[in-house]
């Protein structure tokens, strides 16, 4: 393997036209630079220098080879430079995932505006599955991770972002008389929009603690998985769901919606997870006091 070192002897030999004066520039003694061009040969099997007069030359192969070290040395230059300079500035991309309902009601208009702040900042969100966002945290393909708790991966700094809470929603008409004295029988005859199929957990979970058991019926009316979308079906009177209150909030429907406020189920904390290694780059820093400033955004007004 060619090292660099000799690559940067070359470049300095050509240009020098002489070992000594190519030693001097590199404050190195002639020995070394005479050793360094010789394993360089020696690796690649071609006489790189020929002899001129008092002066050295480079050979055909030798042409080749300089240019080629020439754009590599230039190159890392540049990119070091760039490396340096973002470290300390809001230059580069910031890369974050998280999960659908989180992203698009918080998460992405919170990065719109950031993003709108720092003019030179690419940032880059991921809203996916849990498994297919821990994984691509964990080959550091991604910044910054905000999950719940118990989906959390064990590589990674954690901080507090917020506590989630759901709350019932139905339409806002004479059809859906909803109030806090409904009971879990009333509540299952009502036409129910899920965010899946085979069991929505915040629905679930939000019949569990209000009437300590689930219902052993639903019936099932619209099935979709995006929060945003299940308000969208209730205001249009398909049926009553249990959607984020952070999602509500922040939603067209928040006032065109029925709404059981006085009981709201925890959905648990979520945090934000980044490597610690990078803590020490101002764009990651600077992020991730973003994220995690005083107000819990997800049960907050925004």
């Amino acid at each position: 393997m060619i090292e660099t070192s000799q690559l940067q002897t070359l470049v300095a030999v050509t240009k020098a036209k002489s070992f000594s004066k190519a030693a001097e520039d590199l404050h190195v003694t002639q020995s070394a630079i005479s050793q360094s061009i010789k394993n360089l040969e020696r690796k690649i099997g071609v006489k790189l220098f020929k002899r001129s007069g008092k002066r050295v030359v480079l050979t055909q192969e030798g042409e080749k080879l300089y240019h080629l070290a020439q754009n590599f040395l230039s190159q890392m230059v540049e990119t070091l430079d760039e490396i340096t300079h973002d470290k300390t500035s809001m230059n580069g991309v910031i890369r974050i995932g998280t999960l659908t309902g989180i992203g698009k009601s918080w998460l992405a208009p919170e990065m719109l505006d950031f993003a709108s702040t720092h003019k030179d900042l690419t940032v880059s969100l991921n809203l996916g599955f849990q498994e297919n966002l821990v994984r691509e945290f964990e080959n550091y393909r991604l910044d910054f991770l905000i999950l719940p708790e118990e989906g959390l991966p064990t590589l990674g700094e954690k901080q507090l972002i917020g506590e989630e809470s759901s709350v019932l929603v139905f339409p806002d008409s004479d059809e859906f008389k909803i109030d806090s004295n409904t009971t879990l029988e009333e509540l299952s005859a009502f036409p129910t929009i899920l965010f899946q199929d085979e069991g929505d957990g915040l629905y679930l979970k939000w019949c569990r603690e209000k009437f300590g058991q689930i219902p052993k019926r639903i019936n099932k009316k619209y099935i979709i998985n995006s929060h945003g979308n299940m308000l969208q079906a209730v205001q249009k009177g398909l049926g009553v769901a249990v959607v984020p209150l952070h999602v509500l909030r922040r939603s067209y429907y928040k006032d065109k919606v029925g709404s059981l406020m006085d009981f709201q189920v925890s959905n648990g904390k979520f945090y934000v997870v980044y490597h610690k290694d990078a803590h020490e780059l101002t764009r990651i820093r600077t992020t991730l006091e973003r994220l995690t400033r005083a107000e819990n955004p997800l049960s907050s007004a925004p």
